[in-house]
């Protein structure tokens, strides 16, 4: 892109662009267990698993996830990492300069249910 600076209007439609690459690509993967958007406990809401933001035109990523015992963990990170970058790359023209993935719990392989 060519500007500088994006617009309400501009990073809202990228969000959701951004979130819905994110989705995707998490359900794609046998080894991940993507965590849900809204889950509220008896003290609190807990936070968003996909965390935007935005300096001038590029793009920061934060993802928690749970992963599924018995995949390598830093290859299927490292190919979720790349993936996201380039599909966000790609679609919005934007500068991905991070996709920090955080691994909330690993699950054994039978327990694949998800524990969102």
């Amino acid at each position: 892109m060519h500007n500088d600076h994006l617009d309400f209007e501009t990073i809202q439609a990228a969000s959701d662009i951004i979130s819905a690459i994110v989705e995707s690509s998490l359900q794609e993967r046998e080894s991940v267990i993507p965590l849900n958007h809204e889950r509220f406990t008896f003290f609190k809401k807990i936070k968003d698993p996909i965390s935007i933001s935005f300096k001038n035109t590029e793009v920061y990523l934060k993802i928690k996830l749970n992963f599924i015992k018995g995949k390598n963990i830093l290859e299927e990170t490292l190919q979720i990492q790349e993936e996201i970058k380039d599909e966000i790359v790609h679609l919005t023209g934007l500068e991905v300069k991070r996709v920090d993935l955080s691994i909330q719990k690993i699950i054994p392989a039978g327990n694949s249910l998800p524990e969102r």
